[in-house]
């Protein structure tokens, strides 16, 4: 009998330090950024290769794009066409931008980086 309430005791204490204590060894994972293709609200383009996207819940994004995107940032009514493998997706490296450049005809770019966007960023590639 003492031996099993002894195995009893161990066994509650054990448990206790286990839930008081999570197995939270490993840090966390970067939150990843994700703007979804069919929640896109606007864009402004501050230059052929940058753009600010906002979506429907006002996060604003900068979307970094490929050479190609020739005109874009002198055309501001321009319907931008963002193509990715869902439109559930989040925009990602290697999804396509189309558009129409009156003089140019259709066009596309690709997107190299989407990030959070920040005053801070904008202002490095600018200087880029």
């Amino acid at each position: 009998m003492k031996n099993i309430l002894l195995a009893l005791a161990a066994a509650a204490a054990i448990a206790g330090f286990v839930t008081s204590h999570p197995a939270s060894a490993q840090p966390a994972a970067p939150e990843q950024t994700c703007l979804q293709n069919n929640r896109i609200w606007s864009w402004n383009a501050v230059s052929d290769r940058l753009l600010i996207v906002t979506d429907r819940a006002y996060h604003r994004y900068i979307v970094r794009l490929s050479g190609g995107c020739i005109g874009l940032s002198a055309y501001p009514l321009t319907a931008l066409r963002f193509k990715t493998w869902t439109s559930l997706g989040c925009l990602q490296r290697g999804d396509s931008v189309a558009y129409r450049a009156p003089g140019l005809g259709p066009l596309n770019c690709f997107v190299n980086d989407v990030e959070p966007y920040s005053p801070e960023l904008l202002a490095q590639d600018q200087q880029r």
